[in-house]
């Protein structure tokens, strides 16, 4: 047995029974959360740049944003003026 094992054990036996449901219920926590990690970790990350792709579209060429950009605007805040 380790030392820290054994000194964790020893202070668990010189705790009374109201503090120890406490701990009881701090490792059951830290035991659940240990397997949320563990299975966080076998799932390949999500690539963000190959997701924001996905959604990308060509514009056509005749596109002019300057236009679309002031109509947007008058039609946002004409009634501010």
């Amino acid at each position: 047995m380790t030392q820290i094992r054994a000194k964790t054990l020893e202070l668990l036996d010189n705790l009374s029974d109201d503090k120890l449901i406490y701990v009881f219920n701090i490792l059951q926590n830290l035991e659940a959360f240990s397997r949320i990690g563990e299975s966080r970790e076998t799932q390949p990350p999500k690539d963000a740049f190959s997701t924001l792709m996905k959604y990308s579209r060509s514009l056509p060429e005749d596109f002019d944003y300057k236009a679309e950009l002031e109509a947007a605007r008058e039609e946002r805040y004409d009634s501010l003026s």
